[in-house]
């Protein structure tokens, strides 16, 4: 039950990285750099990281621990980017070189 739902997540977490042509089906491209875009992405991130909380307490009947902690620490570095690319953006703007 809860594997499914992680994996729907993850699925739409990874879509925001795909090239457009590369959908199944057309559709506009996300702006993942965008503000929306970058909300879109840590909702998932925080939906990936309550789901397997989830999992874990549930005692891993669904999902491998280890599989479980690489889809955690993947979602923890996609968000600790985000981070950095904020901080590099606002010292850019702080120096006033305009966006990164």
């Amino acid at each position: 039950m809860h594997i499914e739902k992680l994996l729907t997540e993850v699925r739409n977490l990874s879509d925001r990285f795909v090239m457009p042509e590369a959908r199944p089906k057309p559709e506009a491209p996300i702006e993942w750099h965008s503000a929306r875009g970058l909300l879109d992405i840590v909702l998932a991130c925080g939906r990936i990281s309550d789901i397997s909380t989830r999992i874990s307490a549930a005692g891993y009947w669904e999902c491998d621990r280890e599989l479980l902690a690489q889809i955690g620490a993947q979602s923890r570095q996609i968000l600790y980017h985000i981070n950095d690319m904020k901080a590099i953006e606002a010292k850019n703007i702080a120096e006033g070189r305009g966006e990164a």
